[in-house]
């Protein structure tokens, strides 16, 4: 799938630093992000990639395209950790069964080599680490999903930080993310665009295998609610 000239020009300006550089991820989805109702939001972007100033291009039509997106970076999603690889699985199950093309995002787009730098971005007020979290926040009024699926404790955790004051019908503060994975929708939060997004958490997705066998509530849970 290749995006209309002025999609691109959108993405670019969530994907590029001030130096024109390729530094954020803002969602991966195969097909129209608009027509996706489901997130599944991880801490920050996996794999860690490097794009060359004249693949700018080719590397944003690869956000909407699965296939063209393995296909430029297959060593990076080769040598990319277990909980990527179960997200991906996730998105091949959810399309199956739900008939649905999940998009991939990240409380903070940036991308970085290792949690550490992060922690030392946000300690250090880098404009980076703040304009990592607005491009999420920018792409969720964007796509307006239906349901947001936080994955992971870090995760869970870096977005109550960022959004916990937003969100409704909320009254499992404490709650272990497993304990979150069995209640289904835990709260409801309202974005800028009016529109209201149901909020469900789960184990990291470094657990969910080829099928999901350990999330079977869950998987449940996901039917009902489409």
């Amino acid at each position: 799938m290749t995006v209309s000239t002025g999609f691109n020009r959108k993405i670019q300006k969530w994907v590029l630093n001030e130096q024109g550089k390729v530094a954020f991820q803002p969602f991966k989805v195969d097909g129209n992000p608009y027509k996706s109702k489901i997130f599944l939001v991880s801490a920050t972007p996996e794999p860690y990639i490097s794009v060359d100033p004249l693949d700018i291009r080719l590397h944003i039509d690869s956000l909407v395209d699965s296939i063209a997106f393995q296909e430029l970076y297959y060593d990076e999603i080769k040598a990319s950790s277990r909980e990527y690889k179960g997200c991906l699985n996730f998105v091949i199950w959810a399309k199956e069964h739900l008939k649905e093309n999940v998009v991939l995002s990240y409380i903070n787009s940036l991308y970085i080599d290792c949690p550490q730098q992060l922690k030392h971005l946000k300690k250090q007020k880098d404009p980076l680490y703040q304009q990592g979290l607005d491009v999420f926040k920018e792409v969720l009024v964007e796509f307006s999903p239906s349901l947001l699926i936080v994955q992971g404790t870090t995760a869970w955790k870096q977005f109550l930080e960022h959004f916990e004051t937003q969100l409704i019908d909320f009254d499992s503060k404490g709650l272990t993310v497993q304990q979150l994975e069995s209640k289904g929708v835990v709260a409801k939060m309202q974005l800028d665009s009016g529109e209201v997004v149901n909020i469900l958490v789960c184990r990291s997705m470094g657990y969910f295998g080829k099928e999901g066998a350990s999330f079977t509530e869950f998987k449940n849970a996901l039917e009902q609610l489409l």
